[in-house]
């Protein structure tokens, strides 16, 4: 905005006041009267007349700018309306026009779309005029051969032979038109005997020719010749002649290398190289020898021929796969049956062992052969496959190294392959030219038409496009390999005969591992059985000794035998040495059941092993024994055995090495949350509470057992124990024999719970004894008559006493038997002192009518009146 044309001079304002972005009234009306109100502050006197005279001014030119804003305003908004209705008609004239060319082109792409499908059929109605041409001059190339071989001149058929690896390809593929049409034309006229009579001995001697050739070829180590051979056998009748022969020539089952390992076998030189394998108590011995040798020199042959097989034969996937089946089908099922034969006849176990090992083997060889055909024999077949689909030479494709035995072979072929697999079953198909594959719907048709197997999916593989990373780690003989080594162990694995063998063998290994233990009850079961059982606790001490270093250790530590427990098993008691031998058992045949058995049944066979084993450990082993130590427990005539906590303490240690065992051995193949899971862990944990029952009642039994013993020792005290001569010092010295009977009673006790029990359950059973003690012992004091030399003799006792149940380690029983000492005291002091004993100390906190039922056992009570000093 100019100077000359800025409205804020005529209003005296400064210059450009209206074109700021805020305006404010107060500020507007305070830069209006600036110049009047520096007047009046000069004058100091207020005028009212100017400022509205100012204000008039500018009322009146704002008034009129107001004016000329709205017609500006309304001028413009005339203006802008003109504008959109202009611009409306516009575009309805060019959405008009847009309609109209719309319309054109739809109509011009519904003419190109007619002259498309013209051309199209035009196109494929000259394919199908080249396609009847071609077939024609084929048929009149046929009935030309046909003529001349119904005449007996073979002079064309045999030029054609003089014509190298071309001419024999061409009568290859004549020849198998030939007999085709003679097949179909099975009830021609006489006249054409002569004709098939000849195509017959031409077409034999053809064969015969190129199969010597491929033999000789074979023979010389002539790769490119043999390769010319199979193309044309394969174009003569599909290569089945000339893959016959390369297998049944093949070195692997005519070399001394094969039947020498078949007649090893024959010789029983395999069974009877492991003789641990019947030995339960040895670890499982390793694969067989010769086997892992077969296995090894099936590796090096396969890696081997693929070099020769992919150069020569047009279909190397497909003799690959009967290369393997007549290996796995013959020579490694032969061996396999064999060996397991006579493992078999040695014991199950071995047969077991065997069978475990082999399918491990077999197993690691069917992997390295699905790696090798996944990392070589996949990729090579998908580049053949699609060399020869865009019809470029496969020359130099395969230029990849094979396995470090085959490194040095570049897998590279010598002519394309122009032809799938098909055998024609009509006349007309005959004639068809195999060049015919080219086309993509030919190609896709017979590709449905595929037998099935390998060929099938090296064909989709290629139509589908599969390169080299696609399904990494999988080949096309993925599935068949897989097959083969199911096939080879299916009679010994189907409907379960391996389970039923496992769990046969399961049972009678457990069987002779319990028979001196079952052989031990069974002899106690007769007139003197409590006496056995007696004598049976006794020996446990040492036949458990070893059993804590190893409670939480691995259950498949090999050596750990049943002899290191044969002395106790003798006697019927539970040893650690034993339940970890069937613990290994059961390990190994966990690991068998993993092996052979598939995914889906694995978990089941898991359970049911595992259910076997607890079912036979508690039902058959831990149960019993701890029933004879609870019929042991119930004569109370006898001393309770201490050797009872070893049960206890053996006992643990089993359920312990259970439940590691079943942690480590058998929750990874059982899975997390199913049902197999559930009802496994259940049945553990049934047994294990079960046991933990079974403890706590023989626990409770021997602690009642102690105190009855102990009642019946204090019984056998002497009424003149606690009233000896004045010269009898042994019984000042020594105490009496009730008390020395109790404490090495006492004290037995003590070291077997320190030895066998927890630190809860030794102060439970110690405590529960000791108060037992205390109680009979208070009881005891007032049977007794006590002198002055019989209260040193009953002091000696009690000293004794709180001496051994001090060793318990239990405060409260320390107390009790500290003021039973002081009781003693009331034996000991003269009877001026008695009043000030029992009014002080920790006896005046006692009953009164306690403290004088111990005052009238004193020998002096009624001479010296005690009994009225005490009531006064």
């Amino acid at each position: 905005m100019s100077a000359s044309s800025d409205p804020s001079h005529e209003f005296g304002l400064p210059e450009g006041y209206f074109a700021q972005s805020a305006f404010l009234a107060d500020e507007f009306v305070e830069e209006l009267s600036r110049v009047d109100l520096e007047f009046a502050r000069k004058n100091a006197v207020f005028e009212s007349k100017p400022f509205v005279r100012t204000f008039e001014r500018a009322l009146d030119r704002l008034q009129a700018a107001q004016g000329a804003l709205g017609a500006t305003i309304a001028k413009l908004e005339q203006t802008a309306s003109s504008s959109a209705a202009d611009h409306g008609k516009k575009m309805a004239r060019l959405k008009k026009t847009f309609a109209t060319v719309g319309g054109s082109f739809e109509r011009l792409e519904t003419q190109i779309s007619e002259v498309s499908s013209n051309t199209i059929r035009i196109g494929e109605q000259l394919d199908t005029v080249a396609k009847e041409k071609e077939r024609a001059e084929a048929i009149k190339e046929l009935v030309e051969f046909y003529a001349e071989l119904n005449a007996g001149n073979t002079r064309h058929l045999d030029a054609l032979l003089e014509g190298g690896a071309e001419g024999m390809l061409k009568v290859a593929h004549t020849l198998r038109r030939l007999n085709t049409i003679v097949v179909d034309n099975e009830y021609s006229a006489p006249s054409d005997a002569a004709a098939k009579r000849q195509i017959e001995i031409y077409s034999e001697n053809f064969e015969k020719s190129m199969l010597s050739s491929f033999e000789t070829a074979y023979r010389d180590g002539d790769v490119p010749s043999m390769g010319v051979a199979a193309r044309t056998l394969d174009a003569f009748n599909g290569g089945v002649s000339v893959v016959k022969v390369y297998i049944n020539q093949h070195p692997f089952f005519l070399s001394s290398m094969v039947g020498h390992s078949t007649d090893s076998a024959d010789d029983g030189g395999d069974a009877n190289a492991m003789p641990d394998a019947s030995d339960m108590t040895a670890r499982p011995p390793p694969p067989d020898r010769r086997l892992a040798q077969l296995y090894s020199d099936t590796r090096a042959v396969m890696y081997k021929d693929w070099a020769i097989i992919s150069k020569v034969f047009p279909r190397p996937i497909d003799l690959m796969q009967q290369l393997l089946k007549r290996v796995f089908e013959q020579t490694i099922q032969a061996y396999l049956e064999t060996l397991l034969a006579r493992a078999e006849a040695q014991s199950a176990l071995a047969f077991l062992r065997v069978l475990g090992l082999a399918h491990q083997e077999t197993r690691r060889l069917v992997e390295d052969l699905q790696k090798f055909d996944a990392e070589t024999i996949t990729p090579a077949v998908v580049v053949l496959e699609t060399a020869r689909r865009s019809g470029n030479n496969p020359q130099g494709l395969l230029d990849m190294p094979g396995d470090a035995q085959t490194a040095s072979a570049q897998f590279s072929r010598s002519r394309s392959r122009k032809n799938l697999a098909r055998t024609d079953r009509s006349g007309d198909a005959a004639i068809d030219d195999d060049d015919d594959m080219d086309d993509e719907d030919a190609a896709r048709e017979r590709l449905g038409e595929a037998r099935s197997g390998v060929s099938s999916a090296v064909a989709i593989a290629v139509l589908i496009g599969r390169s080299e990373g696609d399904n990494a780690g999988v080949g096309l003989l993925h599935g068949f390999l897989n097959r083969c080594c199911d096939d080879l162990f299916e009679s010994y694995t189907a409907g379960g005969n391996y389970m039923s063998t496992e769990q046969a063998h399961l049972k009678e290994a457990f069987r002779q591992i319990l028979v001196p233990f079952v052989r031990a009850r069974s002899e106690r079961q007769g007139p003197s059985r409590s006496k056995a059982l007696l004598g049976m606790l006794s020996s446990v001490t040492g036949s458990t000794s070893s059993g804590n270093a190893g409670a939480a250790g691995s259950t498949d530590a090999g050596g750990a035998t049943a002899a290191g427990g044969a002395a106790s098993e003798a006697e019927g008691i539970i040893n650690p040495q034993t339940a970890r031998m069937m613990l290994q058992v059961h390990a190994e045949a966990i690991a068998r059941a993993i092996e052979l058995e598939s995914e889906a049944t694995a978990a089941d066979a898991v359970a049911a092993l595992t259910g076997q084993l607890v079912s036979t450990l508690g039902d058959e082993y831990v149960f019993p024994a701890l029933e004879d130590v609870l019929e042991a427990l119930q004569d109370l005539r006898q001393e309770p055995d201490v050797h009872t906590f070893d049960v206890v303490r053996v006992a643990n240690i089993v359920v312990r090495l259970l439940q590691v065992h079943f942690q480590r051995a058998v929750v990874p193949y059982l899975g997390n949350g199913n049902y197999i899971y559930r009802d496994a862990v259940a049945e553990k944990n049934q047994l294990m509470s079960r046991v933990e029952m079974n403890l706590n009642l023989i626990t409770n039994k021997f602690v009642g057992a102690c105190k009855q013993w102990i009642g019946g020792l204090l019984g056998k005290q002497r009424k003149g124990d606690f009233r000896p001569a004045e010269d009898d010092f042994t019984a000042l010295e020594a105490g009496t024999q009730p008390c020395r009977q109790c404490t090495e009673f006492l004290r037995r006790v003590e070291r077997a719970c320190r030895q066998s029990l927890g630190t809860d359950n030794q102060a439970r059973v110690l405590g529960e004894v000791g108060s037992a003690l205390h109680a009979m012992l208070m009881d005891h004091l007032r049977k007794f008559v006590v002198s002055v030399a019989g209260g040193l003799v009953l002091a000696k006792d009690v000293s004794r006493y709180r001496e051994t149940i001090a060793s318990f380690g239990i405060a409260a029983l320390t107390d009790k038997f500290a003021v039973l000492q002081d009781i003693s005291n009331i034996f000991l002091v003269q009877p001026t002192a008695l009043k000030s004993l029992l009014d002080e100390g920790p006896l005046a906190r006692l009953d009164r009518a306690t403290l004088q039922a111990l005052v009238q056992m004193r020998e002096d009570s009624r001479s010296s009146k005690l009994v009225k000093q005490f009531t006064s």
